[in-house]
């Protein structure tokens, strides 16, 4: 306990840095392991607002105000996983980082949650070529006013057979997935799985997890992807994410 104050402010002096700098492509990765080191040696997650360790290293994870936007919440691996395209993610027992995040929807949202319903919240990862950051992130908040319409306008061609080609500009693709939770629906794999060409091109996928309650009462999960190509119409997952739940 006597190198608490110590400790504490070799770790805000290294946030206050990497935060005030967050132009280096590994700068997210530096503020992750600043919370993980804070949590081991004082038991505060600072500047994260979680930290949770598991005995498979890469389901540890770390829960944070994304340092360049104080309003975006993210949920990042303590272990260095650079992106969406990182082939552990799709291998056998890999971590669902989509169903972690969802579980954490109470810290994206913080006092807004008595305003939000669960069916409101959404997810979403964006690519190798359009992420800021080279540390696996999911962005993590409510859908936004667009994709609630793409969502209300394509609803009758959305199945929940196989992925359908939307007819938009952009190209997603969509399907429904009646569930509770995603403790055993992997958006990562089933898009991988589902949508052709994605399994070989996962670093160009934008992937969205929206929560949905059917007119018929069905709950689930609408996820979208598309391959970013020549195509680049707006879709990012900061289109997707509100991260003020401002419904």
């Amino acid at each position: 306990m006597k190198h608490r104050p110590a400790v504490l402010a070799i770790s805000l002096a290294i946030a206050v840095i990497i935060m005030s700098s967050f132009a280096s492509r590994s700068a997210l990765g530096l503020v992750v392991q600043a919370c993980e080191i804070n949590s081991t040696l004082t038991g505060s997650p600072y500047p994260c607002l979680k930290v949770v360790r598991a005995q498979e290293p890469l389901s540890s994870y770390a829960v944070l105000r994304e340092p360049a936007d104080k309003e975006r919440t993210i949920l990042a691996p303590l272990a260095d996983v650079p992106g969406i395209e990182d082939p552990r993610l799709l291998a056998a027992g890999a971590p669902n980082y989509f169903d972690t995040a969802w579980r954490e929807r109470s810290a994206a949202i913080g006092l807004r949650a008595w305003n939000v319903s669960p069916q409101d919240f959404a997810l979403a990862i964006n690519p190798a070529s359009w992420r800021t950051q080279d540390r696996l992130h999911i962005h993590m908040g409510c859908e936004t006013s667009r994709f609630r319409a793409l969502l209300k306008t394509n609803a009758a061609e959305i199945g929940s057979v196989r992925f359908t080609n939307l007819r938009t500009n952009a190209g997603w693709w969509a399907r429904f997935y009646t569930a509770d939770d995603l403790s055993n629906l992997n958006p990562l794999k089933v898009v991988a799985d589902g949508v052709d060409g994605a399994r070989s091109n996962m670093k160009n996928l934008v992937v969205g997890v929206f929560s949905s309650t059917l007119p018929d009462g069905q709950h689930g999960f609408y996820i979208l992807a598309r391959i970013i190509g020549a195509n680049k119409s707006r879709g990012s997952a900061e289109d997707m994410i509100d991260p003020k739940c401002e419904l």
